[in-house]
């Protein structure tokens, strides 16, 4: 009898190479899905990264502040100012006695002038040394200031400089102009003296010596701790 020798190779069943075969398509496909992926995420990111450099470019540009509600007359005013812009100057070093009168009397000379300020305090309605005074035209500003700038009067070197339009805004003549008889801190004093010399409600009197007889009574409390007996006994209100 002859004897087959047995082959070391193994026979796969035909159900196995099935699985394998499937198994390798699968893995193709796996790796094209995961390709796509990759690209696609690429593309995204290549998108975001575009984004954030219009982002950053815009963040770059410097924001202007928000500015309170403006009125309707402030806007045509502003709106004037850029049709016809005007020229400011900037005084330094004003001598006493050197103010808006005077300013527009002497700078009448160089052209004509639209408004002038001097700064004050606000606790004592005095000149706190600088101004500004706006002329019609620009041009005739900076001869001004050209002219003005380093003279000597009484005894002081008048410091005048040139203020352009793109520095200018509606601060430098704000408000009205004080004086010594009229300055925020008179007003606001006169405004107490009539509140206190005026006639008070029943109604406020007794809220308010209501509350002074419960300060009084806590002060009592705290002094009570502390080993003294003290009582305070509120005088009697004809009100």
């Amino acid at each position: 009898m002859k004897i087959k020798k047995r082959s070391n190779t193994v026979r796969i069943p035909p159900v196995e190479k099935v699985i394998k075969i499937k198994r390798n398509s699968s893995d193709k496909e796996e790796e094209s899905t995961v390709a796509k992926a990759i690209k696609n995420i690429k593309k995204v990111l290549e998108k975001k990264d575009v984004k954030a450099t219009d982002t950053s470019e815009t963040v770059s540009i410097p924001k202007t502040r928000k500015l309170h509600k403006i009125s309707k007359n402030q806007r045509r005013h502003i709106k004037l100012r850029k049709k016809y812009p005007r020229g400011i100057i900037y005084l330094g070093h004003i001598p006493h006695g050197f103010y808006e009168d005077e300013m527009t009397d002497y700078f009448k000379q160089f052209g004509k002038i639209t408004r002038a300020r001097v700064v004050r305090s606000k606790n004592t309605g005095r000149s706190r040394g600088y101004g500004y005074v706006e002329f019609m035209h620009p041009e005739v500003a900076k001869v001004a200031a050209e002219t003005m700038n380093n003279y000597l009067m009484c005894g002081r070197l008048l410091k005048a400089t040139y203020i352009p339009p793109e520095k200018q805004h509606n601060g430098f003549f704000n408000g009205k102009s004080w004086t010594k008889e009229t300055y925020p801190k008179i007003i606001n004093r006169n405004k107490v003296t009539k509140i206190r010399n005026g006639n008070v409600k029943k109604e406020k009197h007794v809220s308010f010596v209501q509350s002074t007889k419960d300060k009084l009574s806590a002060l009592e409390k705290k002094l009570k701790e502390k080993g003294f007996d003290m009582n305070f006994i509120p005088v009697d209100d004809s009100r």
